[in-house]
C-alpha cells in the first residue's frame, strides 16, 4: 500500500506523541510540519521555538512558520506538497476553505474535550475549572468555524481526583497519539461517516492569560483549588505577601473555615481561609525564590502565619 502523505498543524506540546506515532507508523508520511513562527519567551524575552518545531527538528521533518497559514506564499507551500491528509491539533488559527480543500482526503482536527462541549483553546483547563469527571478527545473534519465540524470518533477519559492540567494534557496526548492513526485510516476507507455537532449544545474556553492565576481568597476553597490544578505548570496560582508575588504551587482544600485570606496554623497544619471552606498549601514559591514546602517556608519567614494574603 502506498504511503499516505500528510502535512501535521501543531504548536502545543499536547500535539508531541501524535506527531511522533504517525511518523513511526509505516502507513504514513509526514512530509511537513506547520507551526506557529518563533515568539520572544521567559523573562529574557528570547526567541523561543514551540514544542511541535522542537519536535520536528528532533524527527528530522522540515517545519514551515507562516504568520497567516492561509496566505497565498502557505497555500502555495502546502500545494506542492499535495498532501492526502492535513491533520491539525492545537495550532491557534483557523483554516481557510481553500487551504481545508487541498487534501485529498480532507483536513482532520483533533480537540480534547467531548465536542460542542468547550470549543475553543483551553478545553482541558476548562474542565479542571468546572471540576468535571469525565473529560475526552473527539476527532473532527474540519470547517472554517472553531472547532464546529462533524464529528468522526469520540473517546471518553476519566479525570483522576489527583491530576492537574499537566497530568491530564499528557493523558489526553498519549490517547489521541494510540487513536488517530487507525481512525485515519478507517476515515480515508469510507469505514466512517462524520455527524454533525449540535450547536445549541455547545460551550467556548478561552484562552489562559496570567492574570487568570491570581487567587481571589472570597471564592471558595473548591474553586480555587480548581484553578490549582488548571493552572498547574503555567500561569501558576498566585497571592500576593508582603508587596511580592507568591504562588501557591499544590495544596488541597478543606473545611476547616478561616477569614478569607487569613493564614493561621492548626494542628500541624497551615491553612489559608476563602469564601468557605480554606486552603492547606503544600509548596510555595516567593518571587525570586526557590520552591519550599510550606513549613520550610513559614520557618524562613515566620510573620507568615497570621497574616493577611491578597
Amino acid at each position: 500500500m502506498k504511503k499516505i502523505s500528510l502535512i501535521f498543524i501543531g504548536t502545543a506540546g499536547i500535539g508531541i506523541p501524535l506527531l511522533e506515532k504517525l511518523t513511526q507508523d509505516n502507513r504514513f508520511d509526514v512530509k511537513l510540519v506547520i507551526t506557529q513562527a518563533d515568539r520572544p519567551a521567559g523573562r529574557s524575552m528570547q526567541m523561543a521555538s514551540s514544542p511541535i518545531k522542537v519536535k520536528s527538528e528532533e524527527l528530522r521533518i522540515k517545519s514551515f512558520q507562516p504568520e497567516n497559514i492561509n496566505s497565498e506564499d502557505s497555500l502555495a507551500t502546502i500545494r506542492d506538497i499535495r498532501p492526502d491528509m492535513i491533520i491539525l491539533y492545537a495550532y491557534g488559527q483557523i483554516l481557510s476553505r481553500e487551504l481545508l480543500d487541498i487534501p485529498k482526503y480532507g483536513s482532520i482536527n483533533a480537540h480534547a474535550s467531548l465536542l460542542p462541549k468547550y470549543r475553543g483553546a483551553s478545553p482541558v483547563q476548562q474542565a479542571l475549572l468546572n471540576s468535571d469527571e469525565i473529560t475526552g478527545l473527539s476527532i473532527m473534519q474540519m470547517v472554517e468555524k472553531m472547532d464546529a465540524g462533524p464529528v468522526y470518533k469520540q473517546s471518553d477519559l476519566t479525570i483522576k481526583k489527583d491530576d492537574d492540567v499537566l497530568t491530564l494534557t499528557s493523558r489526553l496526548a498519549n490517547l489521541t497519539a494510540y487513536e488517530m492513526p487507525d481512525i485515519l485510516i478507517s476515515i480515508i476507507r469510507g469505514d466512517l461517516e462524520p455527524e454533525p455537532q449540535d450547536d445549541s449544545k455547545a460551550s467556548y474556553c478561552e484562552k489562559i492569560k496570567k492574570s487568570d492565576g491570581e487567587i481571589n481568597w472570597n471564592e471558595d476553597a473548591k474553586t480555587i483549588h480548581a484553578k490549582m490544578r488548571a493552572y498547574a505548570g503555567w500561569p501558576g496560582t498566585f497571592t500576593f505577601w508582603n508587596g511580592k508575588r507568591l504562588k501557591i504551587l499544590s495544596g488541597q482544600a478543606d473545611a476547616y473555615e478561616v477569614e478569607p485570606g487569613k493564614v493561621i496554623q492548626k494542628d500541624h497544619l497551615i491553612f489559608i481561609g476563602t469564601k468557605k471552606g480554606s486552603i492547606v498549601p503544600d509548596d510555595v514559591q516567593m518571587e525570586g525564590k526557590t520552591v519550599q514546602h510550606v513549613h520550610a517556608f513559614a520557618k524562613g519567614y515566620p510573620d507568615f502565619i497570621n497574616s493577611k494574603l491578597g
